[in-house]
Order: C-alpha cells, then sequence, then structure tokens
C-alpha cells in the first residue's frame, strides 16, 4: 500500500520512452523495470514498431515474469500520422473482445513476409512469370455499362 502511495505522490515515469507504454500498467510493475526492459527491447531492435515482439523477452528478463504485450498503435489512412503505444498486461486487463478474433498480426511487415509474397507469386505464374499480374483474373470481364432510360 505504501508503493502505491508513493507511486500516486510521484506520478509516472518521465522518461521519453514512456510514451511507447500504453496506460493501465499491471499494479505490481514498477516504471523503472519498464525503462530497464525498453531499454535492451530498443537496444534488440531500434524500431519502436517491433516492441510487440521485442519488450516480452525484455520484461522477462528484467521481471522474472511472463507479461503479455498488445499493440495499441494508431495510424491515419494516409500514414501521415503514426503513433507507436504497446500495452503491457497481466491477465485480460485491457483485452477487447476482437483482438483474440483478428486474423492478422498487428505488427509491421517484415522482409521475410516479402520473401514469402514473392515465392507465392512465383509459383502460382504461368510460363515462368516473375511478377505479380497486372490485371484482373483471366477471363473475367468488367460488367456492362448501365442503360438509363
Amino acid at each position: 500500500m505504501i508503493k502505491s502511495l508513493v507511486r500516486t505522490f510521484r506520478g509516472p515515469s518521465r522518461d521519453p520512452r514512456m510514451t511507447y507504454i500504453s496506460r493501465p500498467m499491471p499494479r505490481d510493475l514498477r516504471d523503472e523495470d519498464v525503462v530497464a526492459a525498453l531499454e535492451i527491447a530498443l537496444g534488440a531492435d531500434s524500431n519502436p514498431a517491433y516492441l510487440v515482439e521485442t519488450l516480452p523477452a525484455a520484461l522477462k528478463q528484467v521481471t522474472g515474469r511472463d507479461l503479455q504485450v498488445l499493440d495499441r498503435s494508431v495510424r491515419d489512412v494516409t500514414g501521415a500520422f503514426s503513433k507507436i503505444q504497446v500495452m503491457i498486461r497481466d491477465g485480460d486487463v485491457g483485452m477487447w473482445p476482437g483482438y483474440a478474433a483478428m486474423s492478422y498480426p498487428l505488427l509491421s511487415p517484415s522482409a521475410r513476409a516479402d520473401q514469402t509474397r514473392a515465392a507465392i507469386i512465383a509459383a502460382d505464374a504461368t510460363d515462368g512469370e516473375r511478377e505479380a499480374p497486372a490485371g484482373p483474373k483471366p477471363g473475367w470481364e468488367p460488367p456492362p455499362p448501365v442503360v438509363r432510360r
């Protein structure tokens, strides 16, 4: 109880790397531990978009606990604005119903995904084509124009 009272008076950490962490955090996780884990995770990969992948291992190393990290990043459609944030959780705190039902991960595209995509296109290509098909599927034609009366 005294620890939570001290945390209430001191407030959250002022470290600029804490902007990548969304609140709330687990009750017994100190800001100092998170900053140490962020230092390890950003040392492994300096791109903060990969914190979802690197932060769980760093948190395990610092705290000795298996904590889950959820992506809470926001981006606009044009790509002009993006804010990268992750949420550290222990249990079902902060779990929204659609997150578990998602069919794709909220991770940055990787080089391996591009290699896999190229391999799939190469396997589907006919007559030795190595490029993605430029047009619609073969045999498909657009519908006729609408006749107005």
